[in-house]
């Protein structure tokens, strides 16, 4: 659902979270929000407003839109406000899939993970679970990761850090993904499981 205006004045109010705070928070600019609740932006893109949305459900508000409790907030109960990190994983591979999981998991710390074989289905996912990290392959049948990365940015102002996964592997490709905004660009080929959830962890504090 798309959240209301009032929605987000009562969120702020509970959190006792200023504007510039949710703005950062959400990774939108100040002016942006602030348009947003005075009523002047009437169009705001979906993505920003899901950004505020995701950004304040993080800080534990419940955002109520029912036909029989109307449209409201509340603050979620103490032990539901830390949730499971979402980890996409986009590759063509089915085995290089199941392996960067099993990986995951062994490592006992609690992510959901959440798995495409392409790029539109990467695509997909991203929009229906908005994960918090993204491992994505370069190489993949019909569009590549690039594309996908581009795909995204051309709908999203923000983006979760991305490792990039290639067994193609050298500075330049690095390099491009670097300049693309790429988290960390990973070689296939040397590729371990301490090596895969560091990455992440570090991934996941940024």
């Amino acid at each position: 659902m798309m959240i209301a205006i009032n929605q987000i004045k009562a969120a702020r109010a509970l959190l006792n979270m200023k504007q510039s705070e949710l703005a950062k928070r959400a990774g939108v600019s100040i002016a942006t929000l602030n348009n947003i609740e005075r009523g002047a932006q009437t169009d705001p893109k979906l993505s920003t407003m899901r950004y505020i949305q995701q950004a304040l459900e993080k800080e534990g508000i419940l955002f109520i839109n029912s036909p029989f409790d109307g449209i409201g907030v509340q603050l979620k109960p103490r032990h539901a406000v830390q949730s499971q990190p979402i980890i996409l994983i986009v590759d063509d591979s089915k085995s290089d899939r199941k392996l960067y999981k099993s990986w995951l998991q062994a490592a006992g710390k609690q992510y959901r993970i959440i798995e495409a074989d392409n790029a539109r289905g990467g695509f997909d996912a991203f929009i229906e679970h908005q994960p918090q990290c993204i491992i994505l392959d370069f190489m993949m049948y019909g569009a590549d990761g690039f594309q996908l990365l581009a795909a995204l940015r051309r709908d999203h102002d923000k983006l979760p850090p991305i490792i990039f996964i290639s067994a193609m592997h050298n500075d330049v490709l690095a390099q491009t993904a670097g300049a693309q905004g790429v988290f960390c660009s990973l070689d296939k080929n040397k590729l371990t499981s301490a090596k895969l959830n560091t990455t992440v962890m570090q991934a996941l504090q940024q």
